[in-house]
């Protein structure tokens, strides 16, 4: 189980779990107090991208943190790995043309959820704008990577940006392909 839970990403995907998941009905709970008439399915919508983004951040930034937490609530004792602060790691070298590996493909994946669930959030935002949000988001995630524990690379904002493009063209594309002809501008 330990290693399961503090050595894989679907053990680390379970540890951000919980968090999202708060934050989400929070979220959800929140924005049907401030707008009762939105429908059900409407506040669930724009609920999973703040539930989205929660993940994320524990996922990229705060990592060692709830990993600490979690080790302090299941073992009853601090895990002696001490958090890595100020690394101060940088790579500005563009190298997945050349090396496409995993990690290359799982950031992409990992911004997928990005440009569909941005403007579910933001009903008025479009392409451009969900993509200068992606963008945004990876830059500052990287930019604060290396002050707790993790290093900034410039391939992963590359490739999270391309997951947030493939994601928000898709989405843009099947609204428009499907949008009801009374709501087509």
């Amino acid at each position: 189980f330990q290693y399961f839970f503090f050595d894989t990403v679907a053990g680390y995907f379970l540890q951000a779990l919980p968090f999202a998941l708060a934050v989400g009905l929070w979220y959800a709970l929140r924005l049907h107090r401030r707008e009762p008439r939105l429908a059900g399915g409407q506040v669930v919508l724009r609920s999973l991208f703040p539930c989205y983004l929660t993940g994320l951040l524990v996922f990229t930034i705060f990592l060692y943190m709830v990993s600490d937490l979690y080790y302090l609530l299941f073992y009853g004792r601090p895990s002696q790995s001490g958090l890595p602060w100020f690394v101060m790691d940088y790579d500005f070298t563009f190298d997945f043309f050349r090396h496409f590996t995993t990690e290359n493909r799982d950031n992409i994946l990992l911004f997928l959820p990005f440009g569909i669930l941005y403007p579910l959030f933001r009903p008025g935002a479009g392409w451009g704008r969900t993509v200068l949000a992606g963008l945004c988001t990876t830059a500052a995630i990287e930019l604060i990577q290396p002050i707790v524990g993790r290093s900034f690379d410039v391939d992963d904002i590359f490739m999270n940006l391309l997951g947030t493009v493939i994601s928000a063209t898709l989405f843009f594309l099947l609204r428009a392909i499907f949008r009801p002809k009374g709501k087509r501008a």
